[in-house]
């Protein structure tokens, strides 16, 4: 009775009987049964099973495919088509059953991404079927920044969409609903294996991209760390050797009336400092400008394709056709080889480590509470952990402070005033006890973060059923998402000045320089609070004032004002900042 092939076919006996056989490479199962009313057809896994109805009046036969909706064919003793074919070839088959997958998800999914669960209880911008708002970033410049700005102005303190490979966001902007998920119900909100992934490569299990216990230990063990003798011996030795270079750099620069990239001036000032302070070595940016650092380069480089893929969803697919895909992983092994060396210059000469003169040594020395010391891979991460923390971060706030400064002159002027009153002629850099009377300084820098914060969006994953104080549910699997730039230009937090670059606001409010961190969210907030907040604030304040006090800074004519910001993880300008530097 059975006859192999290699299609897949009906064979048709006559009207009132249905005998079927099915064909394919090798016979799994065949079954054939004959019903007066009713007939099903479908699959499940590897196996065929075949059931068949005729209708006495039309011979109209149901099919299933799997789980998908019933489809009704009517035609003479036609199954398996949407058209009147008596024959059909196994790829034919998977093409119809494709189609009504497809027909299907665009049923379900009118208006989000597949996969995700409809939510008319929240208002936001109305999405496509099966990719939800991806074209809206797209139209944004591919920049989620300016999208989750527009999207929280036009729909309200907490709004929703969806984006593909990601799943539903809900976007939380007023600081009760983001104390309750940073700190109230801390342990509902993770980081989630969708950021975990995307930054493995580069970070591993370092605390930026760890959760749970292992974060737990990593952040009392830096907590431990990041102690006032630590700060004078080491970190603030080094801030003020590297401050005198980028002085004399600037006072050639005034001399021969050369334009200066500021920011760049900035890196090279944050990675030789970091460089120093984390694992002892000058990477000698500022001495010799001209000679490339390769590591400086991979930085960059993960930096801004791993920003690449937080907009993404499908980044390890769409990385492997591309060539900065490709590039990726050999410079995240460069990354990985630079740091290993290190480790094992030290693990072979055990005398260098007894001597707290580093970031690294002090972490080859610590132990968690359970007695163990770090390995090398734990070290690995702390390396670059530390560094993506303070150069890039530090580097870009400073240069978005220099240019405020150079389009608010009166500002600039109030900060000169009291720089000039608190700094003697002797004393040409603020150290860790002065630093702290910079009080308008201090303020500025603020004003520059909540306008440019240089982490500019963040979320978490939630683990299991909240609600919101507001009321507002989130559910298991949705990332509950804040945006620091949002925040700070939200006239509802800020007041309606809230665009306006005023460092007042720090100065006269009732929180002064110690504003609600879940408003001011530009140094995270709650227990992940950033542990180096007085780390770059004094970092910022000794360069700044030791440069404002003997140069001013004129952005050249041509230079774009706002400057752009480009994709990343942090928030850099798109394009050199490019002044003239005077003496006073």
């Amino acid at each position: 009775m059975w006859n192999k092939k290699k299609n897949w076919y009906p064979r048709y006996i006559n009207g009132s009987t249905l005998r079927s056989e099915l064909y394919t490479k090798e016979i799994i199962e065949g079954t054939s049964l004959v019903h007066k009313e009713h007939s099903q057809i479908g699959f499940a896994y590897e196996k065929f099973i075949t059931e068949r109805i005729l209708l006495k009046s039309k011979s109209t036969i149901r099919i299933a495919f799997g789980y998908i909706n019933l489809i009704y064919i009517s035609h003479y003793y036609t199954i398996f088509s949407f058209f009147i074919i008596k024959k059909m070839t196994f790829v034919t088959a998977i093409l119809v059953g494709f189609v009504v997958i497809l027909i299907y998800l665009l049923i379900k999914y009118p208006d989000r991404s597949i996969g995700t669960k409809s939510r008319s209880d929240l208002n936001g911008p109305k999405g496509l079927p099966l990719i939800g708002n991806a074209l809206d970033i797209l139209k944004n410049n591919n920049e989620f920044v300016t999208f989750a700005y527009k999207t929280l102005m036009e729909y309200g303190p907490i709004a929703t969409y969806t984006l593909p490979g990601f799943g539903r966001f809900v976007t939380v902007n007023d600081p009760e609903s983001l104390e309750h998920v940073m700190k109230g119900n801390f342990d509902c909100y993770v980081k989630g294996d969708i950021l975990y992934k995307i930054l493995y490569d580069f970070l591993g299990d370092g605390i930026f991209n760890a959760s749970g216990d292992n974060w737990r230990m990593q952040r009392k063990l830096f907590s431990h760390l990041f102690n006032v003798k630590n700060f004078r011996e080491i970190i603030c030795v080094v801030f003020e050797e590297e401050t005198k270079k980028v002085l004399a750099i600037l006072d050639k620069l005034a001399e021969s009336g050369e334009p200066c990239d500021l920011q760049d001036l900035f890196y090279r000032f944050t990675l030789d400092s970091f460089g120093k302070i984390t694992f002892g070595l000058d990477f000698k940016c500022l001495t010799n400008p001209d000679e490339p650092v390769k590591f400086a380069q991979s930085f960059d480089f993960v930096q801004g394709e791993l920003g690449k893929r937080l907009q993404n969803g499908f980044w390890n697919i769409t990385e492997l056709f591309t060539k900065e895909g490709r590039r990726l992983p050999e410079e995240c092994k460069y990354l990985t080889e630079f740091s290993y060396q290190i480790i094992k210059d030290r693990r072979n000469d055990p005398e260098t480590t007894k001597k707290p003169t580093d970031i690294l040594n002090l972490f080859m020395n610590a132990k968690y509470d359970n007695g163990e010391i770090l390995t090398d891979i734990q070290l690995r991460d702390v390396i670059l952990n530390f560094i993506i923390a303070g150069r890039d971060t530090t580097a870009q706030a400073l240069s978005w402070m220099m240019y405020n400064l150079m389009v608010n002159p009166s500002i600039e002027e109030k900060l000169v005033k009291e720089v000039n009153s608190l700094l003697s002629d002797e004393e040409q850099i603020p150290n860790y006890d002065t630093v702290k009377q910079f009080q308008y300084t201090q303020a500025t820098f603020y004003e520059t973060l909540r306008l440019h914060p240089v982490v500019p969006n963040n979320f978490r994953v939630c683990l299991h059923d909240d609600v919101l104080p507001n009321g507002t549910p989130i559910y298991a699997g949705e990332l509950v998402n804040w945006s620091s730039w949002a925040a700070g230009r939200d006239e509802r937090l800020w007041g309606k000045d809230a665009k306006i670059f005023n460092p007042e606001r720090f100065l006269n409010s009732e929180d002064g320089l110690k504003p609600s961190q879940y408003k001011f969210t530009s140094f995270n907030c709650g227990p992940r609070l950033c542990l180096g907040q007085s780390f770059a604030t004094i970092e910022a304040i000794m360069l700044a004032t030791a440069a404002l006090r003997k140069y001013k800074f004129e952005l050249l004519p041509d230079q774009k004002s706002p400057p752009d910001f480009k994709i990343s993880l942090t928030l850099p300008m798109k394009k050199p900042l490019l002044v003239k530097v005077n003496h006073r």
